[in-house]
């Protein structure tokens, strides 16, 4: 399915839940540059995976923002031709409400994860995205469940002060979650990036929030999830754990009106970016108001 590339809030809403006592916080990967051979891809780089709900309970709605470096001049954007995006979904994996690690619960056997569903978005040099859904292996050239697709300019709906009045490329995806949920509502959620040249099966990756973007963790971007523990070190996978049946809340998916780097702090996880903010960033939230329907995130910000 060819689909033509587009170019076109929240009040700060904590509502900081209980949950095997953890406080309310969501899922994303922040500034990892894919590299290779002293050449960055900023334009491979993931900042952000959104899992939710749409408003009437019906659709999964995941959003992926890259490319952190777009100048702010820009009035549109161009995806690269060379560089293949994937979105993940393991469908089945069992997963305990028991929850230590803030995750959302706990992935019981992270050597079995596996890509379920993929939606693989490539571009061709003038803008155009191929879109293919495929379920464990087989590619569908068409994918007639899919209620929307959107790819281009939008503001960055990473909620922190350096990224006000900045925009990301942007590919949001949402479908039937009747088309997605099988044999249980709790999803398993991650992206990659890929570019052709590079060597490995992929560059970066996004799973929960601040995770992989630190140097002793690093590693995580070039493997798989089932790999983190066994071949990475990790302790637990790095994968947004999602159960549908339930509102988009941390830890349970990502919605967009989460500032990630207030919670992930406040619940004790990781407080390096909440310490480099350039102001105190209590109460805040985004600098656009994200829009009520599809695609979401808010429109670019036009040009200084």
């Amino acid at each position: 399915m060819h689909l033509e590339k587009h170019l076109s809030g929240w009040s700060l809403a904590l509502a900081l839940m209980a949950a095997g006592g953890c406080l309310v916080v969501y899922a994303s990967d922040h500034g990892d540059v894919p590299a290779a051979g002293g050449i960055t891809r900023q334009d491979a780089n993931i900042s952000d995976l959104h899992a939710f709900l749409s408003p009437s309970g019906e659709n999964l709605v995941l959003a992926l923002s890259t490319n952190v470096a777009i100048p702010p001049a820009a009035t549109s954007y161009i995806f690269p031709s060379d560089v293949t995006f994937e979105i993940n979904i393991d469908t089945d994996s069992p997963v305990t409400p028991n929850d230590p690690s803030c995750d959302g619960g706990t992935v019981l056997d992270p050597k079995s994860i596996r890509e379920d569903i993929t939606f693989r978005v490539r571009f061709s040099g003038d803008g155009q995205a191929r879109v293919h859904r495929i379920d464990r292996g087989r590619r569908h050239d068409d994918v007639p469940d899919l209620a929307g697709f959107f790819a281009g300019l939008r503001d960055d709906p990473f909620i922190r002060v350096p990224r006000d009045g900045r925009n990301v490329g942007a590919i949001v995806v949402e479908m039937p979650l009747a088309s997605v949920v099988r044999s249980q509502s709790t999803l398993l959620i991650w992206a990659t990036t890929k570019v052709e040249e590079f060597e490995g099966p992929f560059q970066d990756l996004v799973g929960r929030s601040l995770r992989s973007m630190f140097p002793e963790q690093a590693a995580m971007d070039t493997m798989f999830p089932r790999q983190h523990m066994s071949k990475g070190g990790a302790t637990r996978p790095d994968v947004m754990i999602f159960d549908t049946s339930m509102p988009a809340v941390f830890p349970n998916g990502r919605a967009l009106t989460d500032d990630v780097v207030l919670e992930a702090c406040l619940q004790g996880q990781e407080c390096r970016v909440f310490n480099s903010e350039a102001r105190p960033p209590i109460p805040r939230e985004n600098d656009a108001d994200f829009l009520p329907t599809f695609p979401y995130l808010a429109p670019p910000h036009p040009a200084p």
